[in-house]
């Protein structure tokens, strides 16, 4: 899809649609290496509720949350205030327009855009699924201050020759230009490479040269890098109902207040007892399995508790019967509940 213009929200932030190069961007990096090298604040997901209207969202902390900063919180803030205001995250029916309109396409099916602003000391990009009953938005946080530490110190790729000779790269041009130069020389000079960074960008540029060399072309896209093997073999195992997994149940509190906790690690019994417990309007209920992926299965809002069929739809938990065991728990303890406190389902 071609790309548009740049779009010009309040308070000055711009969004330009990605490319299909930059797709890594607006997905969890499963590599630690990587998510530091990136330096990875975190990411916030959205969505507009059953209505299109509302907006919901959830903070999730990358690098063991050192990087989120009273600085960066302001510029969040803002950033997001002003896509709320008059962009992509005012409501669904919002999105959807916004994306037929500027392109940005990042994957094949046509259902997840990309676009990208940036401020002094941030990047932000930010994922539109302008899909009913889908998370609609992933805003992923990035330092660019720790992005340059890291390219300082972190070699990227090493080459060798015949002869003994071994040089290692910080800098990723001129790795590449080395490849370049060295590999039409290699039968005599015994030129060998290897690339350290799993930066997809960075792959996909050695493998260009390497096809060009050959007089062939790339047929992969930089977001076919984006995921590294491990990470592929992570999605594979957790989706496995002939593993064994981990269950992480998690209770946030105080949804989209100055107020908002999100309690980790428990139980399901402690979730639920937790869940029941909270005086807040708004709360949530959902488990993170083998500290990967992420699921929401009921929500409290004003005395109106709604629970999600989402589980039924991804890999990750369709398959699990241990999380068809909890859904029936749930329903039969929190209905039950609502029904003793007058709510409405």
């Amino acid at each position: 899809m071609k790309q548009k213009y740049t779009k010009k929200c309040e308070n000055g932030v711009q969004l330009r649609p990605a490319s299909i190069e930059e797709a890594g961007l607006f997905y969890s990096d499963l590599d630690e290496k990587q998510d530091e090298a990136l330096g990875t604040v975190g990411h916030v997901r959205m969505d507009f509720g059953h209505g299109g209207k509302e907006f919901w969202h959830t903070w999730w902390p990358h690098n063991q949350d050192q990087f989120n900063t009273p600085e960066f919180k302001a510029t969040l803030q803002t950033v997001v205030d002003a896509l709320r205001r008059d962009g992509p995250l005012k409501d669904l029916s919002a999105m959807r327009s916004y994306c037929q309109q500027h392109g940005g396409g990042i994957t094949e099916d046509g259902e997840n855009f990309g676009y990208i602003t940036e401020t002094e000391h941030y990047q932000f990009c930010l994922r539109c699924t302008p899909v009913p009953g889908h998370y609609q938005g992933y805003l992923y946080c990035y330092d660019k201050r720790q992005q340059e530490m890291a390219q300082h110190d972190t070699v990227v790729g090493r080459v060798t020759y015949a002869d003994g000779t071994r040089q290692e790269f910080t800098d990723s041009e001129l790795y590449l230009k080395t490849i370049k130069e060295e590999l039409p020389y290699r039968n005599t000079t015994g030129f060998r490479y290897e690339t350290l960074t799993e930066d997809p960008q960075i792959r996909k540029a050695v493998d260009d040269i390497i096809l060009d060399f050959s007089g062939e072309e790339n047929p992969r896209r930089a977001c076919s890098y984006g995921l590294t093997e491990k990470g592929m073999q992570m999605l594979r195992d957790v989706a496995d109902p002939s593993l064994p997994h981990t269950y992480s149940w998690f209770v946030m509190t105080g949804c989209n207040t100055p107020q908002e906790q999100l309690h980790r690690n428990l139980t399901l019994d402690e979730a639920v007892e937790l869940y029941q417990n909270s005086d807040y309007p708004e709360k949530r209920l959902g488990v993170t399995k083998d500290d990967f992926a992420t699921v929401d299965f009921v929500r409290m809002v004003d005395g109106e508790q709604t629970f999600f069929g989402d589980y039924q739809k991804l890999e990750s938990f369709k398959n699990d019967p241990t999380i068809f065991e909890a859904v029936e728990q749930l329903h039969q303890e929190l209905e039950d509940m609502s029904q003793d406190q007058g709510m409405t389902m």
